[in-house]
């Protein structure tokens, strides 16, 4: 098996004789059919969760027939300024495996586990990589581990159970666990009705790894209340923040999102961080105006000379679905003064 034979990662992955999930980790942790991927390489398709003008994989392979080890690649891909992946990039990358492992994917478990040094090769940070395990773990149908079982103990009987022995990729189990699980009523009381014994360190936790998993109405409810109501609104909970992230327009959520951002405390790096990068699905035209103008605050307070709101703008319109919506707004007669100054700032610094 030589590179100029193999025309994507796809075909790669195939040849090898590995059964194969991807699964897109650029905004959202979400599994992306076969067909999408190979379309998404070789630029037919935009990247749909574009992150810091890139996209982000994490793919994982088997073969069933000759062992039970499963791999795992992750892989970030640049894109262009529409939004496709840059095939020049996708190219240089097979030659490197191609180079590195030819024909021996499965038969050397090292090199298939641990590829060369490349710049398209990246380690999740520990949040990141302990959510995307539960994801995998659920793909495959493995079962619920002792661990995260003694993740549910603790949130029944909390005085019971010492939360400093429940691991990060526990926590995440369970949660990814949560909607389907056969007790998912009687667990999400539980934590409504015991938030207050629990550790911070723990809800914390908790509620950074539901940050992908779709939320009941009850848990919903509680978080809001929880950690937003009148009394939180100049002290957001990132964490909290984060597990509101949803895959779809929520009129909840957003209004959590309009009373956060209408504070004036809150035009801060990481709230606009979580909130531009978890929360676009939100951005209607009076949300993604607020925002930006406080992004541009924020710009100006921190003296970053245009830096910070040029990244937010520039990360935003790259999403396939708001850069209509961004563009549009940058030439709105009724964007706000400060809104205002900094495009023209920006445009300024680009020649544009």
């Amino acid at each position: 098996m030589s590179a100029n034979t193999i025309n994507s990662i796809s075909e790669f992955l195939l040849h090898a004789g590995t059964e194969y999930k991807v699964f897109d980790i650029g905004r959202r942790l979400t599994l992306t059919d076969n067909q999408t991927f190979l379309d998404i390489e070789n630029g037919k398709a935009y990247v749909p969760f574009p992150r810091q003008q890139h996209a982000w994989f994490g793919i994982v392979f088997w073969n069933k027939n000759a062992s039970s080890e499963h791999y795992i690649w992750f892989v970030k891909l640049p894109t262009d300024e529409q939004g496709l992946v840059v095939s020049a990039a996708r190219n240089h990358f097979l030659d490197i495996i191609v180079d590195a492992l030819g024909q021996s994917i499965l038969e050397d478990t090292e090199k298939a586990q641990k590829l060369p040094d490349n710049p398209y090769s990246f380690v999740p940070n520990q949040s990141l990589l302990a959510q995307f395990n539960a994801a995998v773990k659920q793909a495959l149908l493995q079962p619920l581990s002792d661990e995260a079982r003694q993740v549910e103990a603790y949130i029944q009987a909390p005085q019971l159970v010492d939360w400093q022995r429940l691991s990060m990729q526990s926590v995440a189990d369970f949660a990814s666990s949560l909607p389907k699980h056969s007790k998912q009523d009687m667990l999400e009381k539980a934590v409504a009705k015991n938030s207050t014994l629990y550790s911070e360190v723990f809800l914390n936790t908790l509620m950074e790894m539901l940050e992908y998993v779709p939320l009941s109405a009850t848990m919903k409810e509680f978080i809001t209340t929880r950690f937003f109501s009148s009394n939180h609104t100049s002290e957001v909970n990132l964490a909290a923040l984060r597990a509101l992230s949803t895959g779809s327009f929520d009129q909840d959520v957003h209004s959590v999102l309009q009373r956060v951002l209408e504070n004036e405390s809150c035009a801060r790096l990481d709230i606009l961080s979580v909130i531009a990068a978890r929360h676009y699905e939100q951005m209607d035209d009076s949300l993604l105006t607020l925002f930006l103008t406080q992004a541009a605050k924020a710009d100006n307070q921190s003296e970053h000379a245009g830096a910070l709101f040029s990244g937010f703008f520039s990360d935003l319109v790259q999403i396939p679905k708001l850069r209509r919506q961004v563009l549009s707004l940058l030439r709105s007669p009724d964007r706000p003064a400060e809104l205002a100054s900094a495009f023209n700032k920006l445009f300024a610094q680009t020649g544009k």
